[in-house]
């Protein structure tokens, strides 16, 4: 009994503890900063950046179309490629997160590292290095 008295209270005290906070009319909006951030962005656009795609996902020369559908019985092989946009929008530190055939890595590698400079992104006005992962998605048939 002594102990359900002991327990009851403190959880009393906890509950009303909770609601002894500072109240938000004490926060001074006045001293809060604003985070300016802007994207990064392939250049023309989201349009652009698939239009490029489209241009340049084709399978690589020496690719066996019918050996990888038997193994794999898949139409369509997205390949995850990651990337860093620098400071200047070019593209560094590119490479495959999740392939599934060494010649398909390697083309998707390509077309990523051949994209032309993004429009780098910014944080509070200054450039900043970005990361970034896509698909790169090839259609088998």
């Amino acid at each position: 009994m002594k102990m359900k008295v002991i327990i009851g209270s403190l959880l009393i005290t906890l509950f009303f503890k909770g609601f002894s906070q500072n109240p938000a009319s004490n926060i001074n909006y006045e001293q809060t900063k604003k985070v300016e951030q802007k994207m990064p962005q392939f250049p023309g656009g989201n349009n652009a950046f698939y239009d490029y795609l489209d241009e340049n996902v084709t399978l690589p020369e020496g690719f066996d179309k019918e050996k990888f559908l038997k193994e794999h019985k898949n139409q369509y092989v997205p390949i995850s490629v990651g990337f860093t946009i620098d400071v200047d929008g070019s593209i560094i530190d590119a490479k495959v997160i999740d392939g599934e055939d060494e010649l398909l890595d390697q083309k998707a590698l390509e077309i990523v590292k051949n994209m032309p400079k993004w429009d780098p992104g910014y944080l509070n006005g200054k450039p900043i290095k970005v990361q970034y992962a896509i698909p790169v998605r090839f259609n088998i048939i």
